[in-house]
């Protein structure tokens, strides 16, 4: 995500008044979502493609996984 954000940054130094467009599919899109979170300041233009539910591919779903896994194990 840094390098999009600093690749971000670099355009919208060079042209200010001109909108960034973002295009992501997938895991890409909610990497656009993410640099646009975090870059309110920056006119930006997403165009996502299949980018589900966030969470998906965060660290709160593995928690969720392996607490089912041992919550089943445990209940054997």
């Amino acid at each position: 995500m840094k390098l999009v954000e600093k690749t971000v940054r670099s355009a919208y130094e060079h042209s200010p008044n001109r909108p960034i467009y973002l295009v992501g599919e997938s895991l890409g899109g909610c990497l656009a979502l993410a640099v646009a979170a975090r870059n309110r300041d920056i006119d930006l233009v997403l165009i996502l493609a299949n980018t589900g539910n966030i969470l998906v591919f965060s660290d709160v779903n593995e928690i969720r996984f392996f607490i089912a896994i041992t919550f089943l194990l445990k209940n054997k």
